[in-house]
């Protein structure tokens, strides 16, 4: 699946409610305490409710969105979207997920070139869009 294909294909189910677990497409629930994401030196590991739990090694993270859509404040409209190699389903975690506080310190030391820049533009988005805020370097 190509890479322009994938993240349409994230956004759309963003902005429909919905969102890709192992399993197949499930509906998106609202954040809760439920959910969390948790941050070691070599991975994060999540977990979402319903959804389960899964371990996410950074080495595995091929590429790294912010989608937002024109839901809010009525449902949340910030997603993280991580592509995984070897995954055509990206993993997707609400903004305000609990452990979010601190996923910009490890984007910072284990993904070199995240752009702050496109995050900042995100975070003022009120539309539907994706930002691409790092990309694995082929070569």
């Amino acid at each position: 699946m190509s890479l322009f294909k994938k993240i349409s294909n994230g956004w759309q189910r963003a902005v429909n409610g919905k969102a890709v677990s192992e399993s197949g497409l499930q509906e998106i629930v609202p954040k809760s305490a439920q959910e969390s994401v948790q941050f070691t030196d070599s991975s994060m590991h999540i977990t979402q409710g319903n959804c389960g739990e899964r371990d996410i090694a950074y080495s595995a993270v091929e590429q790294i969105d912010i989608i937002t859509t024109d839901q809010g404040p009525w449902r949340e409209d910030v997603w993280w979207c991580f592509y995984l190699s070897n995954e055509e389903k990206p993993v997707y975690l609400p903004q305000g997920i609990k452990g979010e506080e601190q996923i910009l310190l490890v984007l910072e030391k284990h993904f070199a070139g995240i752009d702050f820049q496109t995050f900042i533009m995100a975070m003022g988005s009120a539309d539907n869009a994706v930002f691409n805020l790092w990309r694995r370097v082929e070569g």
